[in-house]
């Protein structure tokens, strides 16, 4: 099953992208889309308005003209289908759980459980059709994530100090 293929660098390392499209592969593609992310933790979860602070890591990731606008579109549809999919969850799941009558200091977290639980098949969707290009940002490192094998080892060669998963 294809999955993505994770290169780690530390944080305060610029990236050294190969001269090629990370959708295609193509050589030289004469264009590029900025992919953003930051750090985020569960604690988060809790407190969601604290999405939208803190530092972000900017990278300029190369893609041909006609590659950029399904690299940039992945990334959007992404989120967007992820919060579709936890409020039309919340609206179903919820009064389901109010109609066993229970207490509701056990309701709310088994609700929230449940909201969790259905997004599995999302995660793995996402895990075995992974984007062409993403990142994580961790505390020191970030992972730059290709569903491209040969991209991904070519990112390797020219970040010395990087290293898989």
């Amino acid at each position: 099953m294809p999955m993505s293929i994770d290169v780690s660098l530390p944080r305060a390392a610029a990236p050294v992208f190969p001269d090629a499209c990370c959708v295609c592969d193509a050589a030289r593609p004469g264009s590029s889309f900025e992919a953003k992310g930051r750090r985020t933790s569960g604690f988060e979860f809790l407190l969601p308005w604290l999405w939208f602070v803190g530092p972000r890591v900017r990278v300029t990731v190369p893609a041909c003209a006609g590659c950029r606008p399904q690299a940039l579109a992945s990334r959007r549809w992404r989120t967007v289908i992820l919060v579709a999919w936890l409020a039309a969850a919340l609206y179903f799941v919820m009064p389901w759980i109010k109609s066993f009558d229970l207490p509701r200091a056990l309701a709310r977290p088994l609700g929230v459980l449940a909201v969790l639980a259905s997004t599995a098949p999302l995660v793995a969707w996402w895990t075995f059709r992974p984007p062409a290009f993403d990142l994580t940002v961790h505390k020191d490192t970030v992972e730059y994530e290709f569903a491209s094998r040969a991209y991904a080892l070519r990112f390797l060669a020219c970040n010395p100090g990087a290293r898989i998963g």
